[in-house]
C-alpha cells in the first residue's frame, strides 16, 4: 500500500514537472519572439550605441545595456505590481516624455557633431560613464520604449504571473534582457571594427551620419508631442 502510494506520488510529480517544463518552454519562445520586435527595432538608443561603439568597442555596448536594463526592470516590475494604469500613464505623460526625450536626443547629437568638428580626443562620447548614462537616459526618455511595454510587453508581464509574482517577473526579465545585451554588444563591436578600417576622413563622415540619424529621432519625438 505504501509502495503504491509512493509510486503514485512520483508519477504525479513527474507529470507536474513535465507540464511546467512545457509551459516554461512555450513562455520562453513567446518572450523571445515578441521581444525581437522591440530589441531589434532601430531607434535612438541603437544609434547612440553605435556612436559609443565606434570609440570604445564592444564594452561600451555592455555599459549601454546596463543602463537600459536598469530602467527596464523597473518598468516591468511597476507593470507587474499594477502601480499605474497603462492607458492613464500614456495619456497623461506621453507628451511630456516626448518633449524631454526629443530635446535630450537633439542635445546629445549636437554635442557629437561639435566634438567631431573640433577633432577633440577627449570628447563627451569618450567618457566611459557616459555610455551607461546614455543607456539610462535614452531608455527612460523614449516614449516608444514605454509604449511598447505598456502595449505589446504588458501581455508578457501578464503571462509571467503563471510562474509566480516575483519569480515570473525575474524569469521574464532574464528571457528578455539577454537579447538587449547580445544586440547592443554585437552592434557596438561591429561599429568599432568599422571605425578601425575606415580612413579618418570617412570615419568622420560616419560620425556625422550617425549624429544626423540621432537628430532625426529627436525631431520625430518632438513632432509626436505636438
Amino acid at each position: 500500500m505504501i509502495s503504491a502510494l509512493s509510486y503514485f506520488c512520483i508519477e504525479v510529480n513527474i507529470h507536474a514537472c513535465s507540464r511546467v517544463a512545457v509551459e516554461l518552454a512555450e513562455f520562453a519562445a513567446e518572450v523571445v519572439a515578441v521581444s525581437a520586435s522591440g530589441v531589434l527595432a532601430p531607434g535612438p538608443l541603437f544609434v547612440a550605441n553605435m556612436l559609443y561603439g565606434a570609440k570604445q568597442g564592444a564594452m561600451s555596448g555592455v555599459r549601454v545595456a546596463h543602463g537600459h536594463a536598469l530602467v527596464e526592470i523597473e518598468v516591468i516590475a511597476a507593470i507587474a505590481a499594477d502601480l499605474f494604469s497603462a492607458s492613464a500613464f500614456v495619456s497623461e505623460n506621453a507628451r511630456a516624455i516626448a518633449w524631454v526625450g526629443g530635446a535630450a536626443i537633439l542635445g546629445f547629437a549636437g554635442m557629437q557633431v561639435f566634438a567631431v568638428a573640433r577633432k577633440k580626443e577627449r570628447t563627451f562620447i569618450a567618457a566611459k560613464k557616459g555610455s551607461f548614462a546614455i543607456g539610462v537616459a535614452l531608455t527612460a526618455l523614449n516614449p516608444f520604449f514605454l509604449l511598447w511595454w505598456l502595449t505589446v510587453g504588458i501581455k508578457l508581464v501578464s503571462d509571467s504571473a503563471a510562474f509566480g509574482a516575483v519569480a515570473g517577473v525575474a524569469l521574464l526579465f532574464a528571457l528578455h534582457v539577454w537579447m538587449d545585451y547580445a544586440w547592443l554588444t554585437a552592434t557596438a563591436f561591429l561599429a568599432s571594427r568599422g571605425g578601425s578600417v575606415l580612413q579618418r576622413k570617412y570615419y568622420r563622415l560616419l560620425m556625422y551620419g550617425l549624429a544626423a540619424l540621432l537628430a532625426y529621432y529627436g525631431v520625430q519625438f518632438l513632432a509626436s508631442a505636438l
